[in-house]
This record gives C-alpha cells, sequence and structure tokens, in this order.
C-alpha cells in the first residue's frame, strides 16, 4: 500500500524587497512560478508558500529583511502558511547566520538560483522533520560568487503597473567604492548581449509596456566587459527604435563614466527621457577620495554643467551619504553649498550604515548616530527648498505625463518623463474624465504643490 504524502502547496506570495533589480529578480520568480501551475496571490496570509526576496545593502534594509521574514511566520498561525522560502541579498550573504538564527525558515537560495525557484519549493515545501517539529533549511549550492544573469528567454511575470517596467541591462560591479558590499554580494560586472536586452524590450513593447526603465549597478559601464568599451550609448539608440514606447530611462549612471556619446544619443532622440540619475555621494575632495570614488568636485560641478550643456530641459537626481567616517562639519558644509550650486531637482539622503567587509567599516573616525541624524535632517530641509524652486520652470510648460494612481474620488495623479517611478514628485492631473491607470494625456502645468506639479488636460 503507497504511503499518504501531502499535496504540494499550490499558492504561492512573493515579497519583494530592496530596488528596482530586485524587482525583477522577484517578476523572474514568478513567471517561473505561473510556468510551474502555482497559484500567484498578492496576499501572503492566503499562501501556502511565501517567498522573501530579501535587501542586504545597509544595516536598515537588513533589518526589514528579517522582520519581513518574522512577519510572515506568524501565518503559520494565523494564515495558510507551510512553507517560507527566503532567497535575494540577504540570502547569499548571510545564509549560514540565517541558517542557525531564524529556524522560522524552510527553505534558502543564493542568487544563481532565482529561476530554480520553483523546483526549490517543489519537494521541500513541507516540514522537511515533521515528527521532531523541526524545519531545516536548505541552503543552496553557491554562496559565494553570483554569476546568474537572467535573459529575454527567462519567464517573467511584471509586478509593476502594466505601462512601465524595468529592465536589468546587467549585474554585479567592479568599482572599488569604501562603504558598498554590492560587489561583494552581487558579484563581477556582466552584460547581457545588445540584441538580448533589444529582444526583451520587444517582448514588454508587445505585452503594452510604453516606458522601459533601464538599470545596473552601473549602467554607464554596460557593455565593457562583453565587447571592450561601453555600449550604453548603442543600447540607447536601439531601444529608441522600438515601436510603440513612449519612454526610455537610463538609472544609476556612473559620473565619471557619463560619456559625450551617451549626452548627444539622449538629446538628439525625443524617446530617450532626459533625465539624470547619477549617484555623486558627497562633494567633499576630502570625503570622495575616502570613498575610493574617482573624480574629485570639480569633477562633478563639470558633470552638471555638461549635462545642462546638452540637455538644458534635463531633470536631475542624485544620492549622496551623510555622515561617512572622518566627515567633518566642514565637509557636510561643502556638501550643502555643492547642493545650493547644482539646484538639482530630485535628491535622496542616505546616513551612512557602517558595513563588515567593507574598506569604510573599519575606518577611524566613525561619525556618531545623532551628528549623521542631524545631518541628514538639514541636507533634506535644504533640498525642498532647492526642489520647490527648481520645479517651479515647469509652469506654463506643456508636458505629457502618463497616469499612474487614482484616489477613491477619481483624482488622477501620474509623472512626466522628468519623473521616474516610486522615487520622485508626481503631477496631479486636472479635468481629465473617466482616468484609468496607464493613460497618456498632454497637460499644462498650472502650478505647484510642495514637491509635485499640477496640470491641466490640453
Amino acid at each position: 500500500m503507497a504511503s499518504k504524502t501531502s499535496p504540494a502547496p499550490k499558492t504561492v506570495a512573493v515579497i519583494s524587497l530592496g530596488c528596482p533589480k530586485n524587482t525583477v529578480d522577484s517578476e523572474v520568480m514568478l513567471g517561473k512560478l505561473a510556468q510551474d501551475h502555482y497559484t500567484l496571490v498578492k496576499d501572503p496570509s492566503r499562501a501556502e508558500v511565501v517567498i522573501v526576496n530579501t535587501c542586504g545593502f545597509i544595516e536598515a534594509s537588513k533589518k526589514e529583511s528579517i522582520d519581513t521574514i518574522l512577519e510572515v511566520a506568524k501565518y503559520r498561525k494565523n494564515g495558510n502558511l507551510k512553507s517560507l522560502v527566503v532567497g535575494g541579498c540577504l540570502a547569499h550573504r548571510y545564509g549560514d547566520e540565517l541558517k542557525k538564527e531564524l529556524p522560522e525558515i524552510d527553505i534558502l537560495f543564493g542568487l544563481n538560483e532565482v529561476e530554480d525557484v520553483a523546483r526549490q519549493i517543489k519537494g521541500e515545501a513541507l516540514p522537511l522533520h515533521p515528527s521532531q517539529g523541526q524545519r531545516t533549511p536548505l541552503l543552496p549550492q553557491s554562496m559565494e560568487e553570483a554569476t546568474y544573469v537572467y535573459d529575454a528567454s527567462s519567464p517573467r511575470l511584471l509586478s509593476t503597473p502594466a505601462h512601465f517596467a524595468y529592465v536589468k541591462i546587467s549585474e554585479g560591479c567592479d568599482l572599488p567604492c569604501a562603504f558598498c558590499i554590492i560587489p561583494k554580494i552581487r558579484g563581477h560586472y556582466r552584460s547581457r548581449s545588445l540584441e538580448d536586452i533589444e529582444a526583451e524590450a520587444g517582448q514588454l513593447a508587445a505585452q503594452g509596456v510604453k516606458e522601459l526603465c533601464l538599470v545596473a549597478q552601473d549602467s554607464t559601464w554596460y557593455g565593457s566587459d562583453r565587447y571592450g568599451k561601453p555600449k550604453v550609448a548603442e543600447l540607447l539608440a536601439r531601444l529608441a527604435r522600438v515601436e510603440p514606447l513612449e519612454w526610455v530611462r537610463l538609472h544609476y549612471l556612473y559620473p565619471s563614466r557619463v560619456s559625450d556619446e551617451m549626452l548627444k544619443v539622449m538629446a538628439e532622440n525625443p524617446r530617450i527621457a532626459p533625465y539624470f540619475d547619477v549617484p555623486l555621494q558627497h562633494a567633499s575632495d576630502r570625503v570622495l577620495k575616502a570613498m575610493r570614488r574617482i573624480g574629485d568636485r570639480a569633477s562633478l560641478e563639470k558633470l552638471v554643467e555638461r549635462i545642462r550643456k546638452s540637455s538644458p530641459r534635463a531633470s536631475l537626481r542624485s544620492t549622496f551619504i551623510v555622515g561617512f567616517p572622518g566627515e567633518t562639519d566642514e565637509d557636510f558644509d561643502q556638501l550643502l553649498d555643492f547642493l545650493r550650486q547644482t539646484q538639482m531637482d530630485y535628491v535622496g539622503f542616505f546616513a551612512y550604515s557602517q558595513e563588515e567587509d567593507t574598506p569604510a567599516g573599519t575606518m577611524e573616525g566613525q561619525v556618531e548616530e545623532k551628528v549623521k541624524q542631524e545631518r541628514l535632517a538639514r541636507a533634506y530641509r535644504l533640498q525642498e527648498e532647492i526642489a520647490e524652486k527648481s520645479h517651479r520652470r515647469w509652469v506654463g510648460e506643456r508636458l505629457r505625463a502618463v497616469v499612474e494612481t487614482l484616489d477613491g474620488k477619481g483624482q488622477a495623479s501620474g509623472r512626466t518623463k522628468y519623473q521616474a517611478p516610486e522615487v520622485d514628485g508626481l503631477v496631479l492631473i486636472e479635468g481629465l474624465a473617466k482616468p484609468r491607470v496607464g493613460q497618456w494625456v498632454d497637460l499644462e502645468i498650472t502650478h505647484t504643490l510642495n514637491l509635485d506639479l499640477v496640470g491641466r488636460v490640453l
């Protein structure tokens, strides 16, 4: 007589934490699960299997990942949970520690197992030792060097609104930034081919996607490993020809690698958003050198000038770290002065996070947390003033926008090509009858509202 076995779980939820690059990995997981006939649910309390795709970049993201894992574990008692599966950067970096400290986890998998997620949960979804009331996590085979790169043949189910999608053009990073653990987690820089990215762009456009957001650890270095020189300008030119895309948006530019060729292609192609996402990290020469960044304040000022000369109406976004080891009041004042001088549209600030296995983690002169938070607040206050003034330049202009959200009263809000998804301000859309998410409209900007724009449909 055959022994009875529990039926394989069929309902799965995926929780994606961290950056858009992680979002792409989660969407490939969703595609694989759908391909294997799992029922995908958005509410994790209804799922028999919950996959948490973690982030392990800085301390705050690690805490969020662990808190999420523990919160999901509660669904064993008050939900349908039978298996808690954890992947992503935190799992790849701290597999052994998670195995030891979080017995709530049933299965762990690393960055090389993204497309094996269905196989991972198929046989091991139930507790492995039910007689002992214990769950033994399954560790992936490769927790060290990440080598995986998805491609156009990878099944993918979008989690973003249907009108835009992130496209990861490369994986990994070879830059030596003293504060960053990403190269040790994500591995060496490795580009997808031009043809493969172009093929995926065509597939997404055929699905109804109208905006491609290109992401990587460093987009400006795209192609160097594969072709012997950067090919980001050629990639942009190719994607700008894909019908019927409205916008192609490039994220994560390393400042010293922004070429004149790339600026020219962006300026000449109306489908390429005049949007420059350039993480500068600091503006004090002394701090930049300690961070092991390429370039100094003068080169950053020159870059801003080059961008604005090439694309005068461009929107500039950047990120900066405050409280880096050894940062003095004078260093911080230089950063504030740089913000006043450059008048960027959108800026994110991060308090330095002391990370193990990074050069900065063992540096002398670690800044007190209280000082970091004070500097963070001052930087944000100044940038809000700068951004409010910067946004006024759009009043009276006619801009094209896409509807992103609708409130309960039918009020629509969206974005122009000068605003990226999820991180920048919005444009509140007035006078639009029967609005729908993903609808493209032409507006006249009538006024600003704090950090947002207000526009009336033409």
